[in-house]
């Protein structure tokens, strides 16, 4: 009889063991971010490839120095988190406060590199405006490894009534 419930016993315990790690398991940590909107994303890629131009063309860096100074390193960060709020229907990108600080560098390397002067206008006028909105920043956390506001619900898009899948397209009648 012993034999029957030792098995049974230990599966209990590794359980219980099991249960016990996933409610020790930390809650994610919520991170401070800007709401950007596509066309400040857009202005952001343009002042980071642009100083990364520059650079490369004017420095002997290394490429990782080179996508650190021009803040070009977080391009495809920006282009995922964007096109998972697209997919989404969400407005707004997130831009953490420290990335915000990518741009600042980006704008004095262009100076310093001789930048496009309407580039470094935009650089300017979109470091002004982050610096206004950091006082409103809101909590975001990471979904699929790609980062998104925390506070925001999925809404789907117009004229999409759930997520297209192969043979559950909508039919003409």
């Amino acid at each position: 009889m012993s034999r029957i419930q030792l098995p049974i016993v230990e599966i209990r315990e590794k359980m219980h063991r099991r249960r016990k790690a996933r409610e020790d398991v930390p809650s994610p940590v919520l991170l401070n971010a800007i709401a950007i909107n596509v066309e400040e994303m857009c202005a952001l890629i343009d002042v980071f490839e642009h100083a990364h131009a520059r650079i490369v063309g004017l420095s002997d860096a290394d490429e990782t120095v080179v996508a650190k100074a021009a803040g070009s390193s977080l391009i495809p960060l920006l282009y995922a988190r964007a096109g998972m709020a697209v997919g989404k229907g969400i407005d707004s990108i997130p831009l953490l406060v420290d990335e915000a600080g990518l741009l600042d560098a980006a704008v004095i390397n262009l100076e310093s590199y001789e930048g496009n002067e309407a580039v470094l206008c935009s650089g300017y006028a979109l470091l002004d405006s982050l610096e206004i909105r950091k006082e409103s920043t809101r909590p975001a956390c990471s979904e699929h490894g790609i980062l998104r506001f925390s506070d925001e619900s999925e809404r789907a898009p117009s004229g999409s009534s759930g997520p297209f899948l192969p043979g559950n397209e909508e039919r003409a009648q």
